[in-house]
């Protein structure tokens, strides 16, 4: 009798213990993880299989395209409207493809003006960095969204990444940008 107790005891703690991982293999790729929302670079463990784009999208062991350099926030800044514009034009012509491209390099730009935003101070600086934080996700969202050719859904992630484009411009000091 405590025997199977225990065995019945052993079998509901190994599900329970297996269940998160059962949870992150179905929710790998996804942006939302366990009802806990997860931006590109913000310290996710994506586990033992790390998500690598070269390898996970056949893209031979490196990244989708060449990384894109900014060289100073108004080079980045200056991408970001031209980069959008042109995603915009594309999403209305249906073409979802060329837009995989632009978001990688959009999330170039946003990691640009986080890492070069010296110019901004005091309660407009923490503002500024929650702003790109969001901006860097839907930049992600927006990437992985041309991945699956979703057209729906890359519109959608395309205006959130243009939407918050005015709130960050605004953060920084006149003619910073």
């Amino acid at each position: 009798m405590i025997r199977a107790k225990l065995l019945t005891l052993g079998t509901v703690a190994a599900a329970v213990l297996s269940l998160p991982a059962l949870a992150e293999e179905s929710d790998r790729g996804h942006p939302e993880h366990h009802g806990v929302q997860v931006a590109a670079n913000d310290g996710h463990d994506h586990g033992q299989e790390a998500h690598d784009h070269g390898k996970d999208h056949g893209h031979e062991d490196k990244g989708h395209y060449d990384a894109k350099t900014f060289a100073s926030v108004k080079e980045a800044w200056a991408f970001l409207g031209t980069a959008t514009a042109d995603a915009e034009k594309l999403a209305a012509e249906g073409k979802i493809e060329p837009i995989h491209e632009l978001a990688e390099q959009i999330g170039a730009a946003v990691h640009t003006l986080e890492d070069k935003s010296d110019m901004v101070t005091g309660d407009a600086k923490t503002k500024l960095t929650a702003a790109l934080k969001q901006l860097d996700k839907a930049a992600d969202e927006l990437h992985h969204s041309t991945e699956g050719k979703d057209a729906d859904a890359t519109a959608l992630n395309l205006k959130k990444v243009k939407g918050l484009l005015p709130l960050i411009q605004g953060l920084y000091p006149a003619g910073a940008l």
